[in-house]
C-alpha cells in the first residue's frame, strides 16, 4: 500500500505548485541574497527544481493523453509516474 496516493489531477496541481514555488524562490533569492556565490548556487537549485517539475508534469500529461487516445483496454495495466510515485488513473474518464 502506498503511503501517499495521488490521482492524476492532484499530481498535475502539485507539479504546477512546485513550478510556481521555484519561480517565487528565484525571485526571493535575487532580491535578498547578497553573496554572489550563494546567489548563483541557489539560482541553480531553484532553476533545476522548476525545470524538473515542468518535465514531470509534461511527462504525466503525455502519459494521460496516450491513455485517453487508446480508450480501449484495461487502464490498470498502464501506469504513470510523477516524481517516482505511481499515479492512480481512476480520475480519467475514458
Amino acid at each position: 500500500m502506498d503511503l501517499i496516493s495521488l490521482d492524476s489531477e492532484t499530481a498535475k496541481n502539485i507539479g504546477l505548485g512546485s513550478l510556481a514555488l521555484s519561480v517565487l524562490g528565484l525571485l526571493i533569492v535575487l532580491k535578498f541574497v547578497k553573496s554572489v556565490i550563494s546567489k548563483v548556487l541557489l539560482l541553480v537549485i531553484f532553476g533545476f527544481l522548476g525545470y524538473f517539475s515542468f518535465n514531470q508534469r509534461d511527462a504525466l500529461s503525455v502519459c494521460i493523453a496516450k491513455l485517453e487516445a487508446v480508450s480501449t483496454g484495461d487502464i490498470s495495466k498502464t501506469s504513470c509516474t510523477f516524481f517516482g510515485q505511481e499515479i492512480s488513473l481512476k480520475s480519467i474518464n475514458l
